[in-house]
């Protein structure tokens, strides 16, 4: 049993050490946009007025796009307020989160890239304001592997919640 164990043991060390000593170097180098830490999207944006789809691997959500029964939707965050009180409120709400940098702000649309504190894992959030039907639609989604163990909706949730406290 014992020797059982440190074969295990050993196994996970030549496993995790080198991942450990890759995020590391990442972090230390400043590398988080290359292809290999999984660099910044291209499909990131406005399509034809709205946001892109989700992954195709479980680990985004939207709330536009897709119906509503979809396992990657999430419901958009309704406004009472002028379209503009809105965005600013969305900035504020996303300032205050933690590991939460807005990149790219305008009138209608915000990017913002969420980083994890331990290990500095990227996800990219998106929100379009829609004035019409006065509804914030949101996109998060992993940069990375397969699963996200619904971090990106928590995220969403956040926001919302942040949102009607205000």
């Amino acid at each position: 049993m014992i020797a059982l164990l440190r074969i295990i043991a050993l196994f996970l060390l030549l496993l995790l050490v080198p991942w450990l000593a890759w995020v590391t170097y990442v972090n230390l180098t400043g590398r988080e946009n290359s292809i290999w830490y999984g660099g910044r999207p291209s499909t990131l944006g406005l399509h034809d007025g709205r946001l892109g789809p989700p992954k195709h691997t479980p680990n985004s959500v939207v709330s536009e796009g897709i119906p509503d029964t979809h396992p990657a939707w999430v419901a958009p965050i309704r406004f009472t307020d002028d379209p503009r009180t809105a965005m600013a409120r969305l900035l504020i709400a996303l300032g205050e989160m933690e590991g939460v940098t807005v990149l790219k702000a305008d009138e209608r649309y915000v990017y913002a890239e969420c980083r994890t504190r331990w290990l500095r894992f990227v996800d990219d959030l998106e929100a379009r304001i829609d004035p019409e039907a006065k509804l914030i639609h949101v996109r998060s989604a992993s940069r990375l592997g397969r699963r996200d163990f619904d971090v990106n909706r928590a995220r969403i949730e956040r926001l919302r919640q942040r949102l009607a406290q205000r």
